[in-house]
């Protein structure tokens, strides 16, 4: 016989051994019920009490003191699932963002960067690092990428390619 065939005849043996016991020990775990004639089975032990608020007081309490609200007091509001629903607040325009472009990187350290697509000038604008205009400000020049932010936004703009 193989080895392995031999340790999985060994586990099923013992897992079917495991499920006998265990179904005849619960058979013998069945409290038997007296007699009329013998002496009744003691009483369960007391609950235990909790020294406080009764439930009705906790509730009141927790109304009161609302501590799910900042403020700590409950709300003049009443829920109403059956009342007209409000129509949402006007959505705020969201932000136009320029497509911005980087035209090249220009000189040598100090390096400039030439943006193309900043609002308001028609023409690329050649920036230093921690120049601003119109809202958008050249923060970092590293390599052939340029950081510029601006517009709740920062943009990592690399060097346009020709098509090939």
């Amino acid at each position: 016989m193989i080895p392995t065939r031999r340790i999985l005849t060994a586990a099923w043996t013992t897992a079917g051994l495991a499920t006998m016991t265990s179904a005849f020990a619960w058979t013998l775990a069945v409290p038997t019920i007296p007699a009329s004639g013998a002496e009744p089975i003691a009483p369960a032990p007391a609950m235990l009490t909790i020294d406080g608020p009764r439930p009705g007081q906790a509730t009141d309490d927790l109304r009161r003191h609302d501590p799910f609200r900042l403020d700590r007091t409950p709300t003049n509001a009443r829920y109403n699932p059956y009342a007209p629903i409000a129509p949402p607040p006007a959505a705020r325009p969201a932000t136009v963002r320029p497509p911005l472009a980087l035209a090249g990187i220009v000189g040598g350290p100090p390096w400039n960067a030439l943006i193309e697509g900043i609002p308001g000038r028609e023409n690329g604008v050649l920036l230093a690092v921690g120049d601003s205009t119109n809202g958008v400000r050249l923060v970092r020049i590293t390599g052939d990428t340029a950081t510029v932010a601006g517009f709740d936004t920062v943009w990592v703009l690399t060097p346009r390619q020709p098509w090939r």
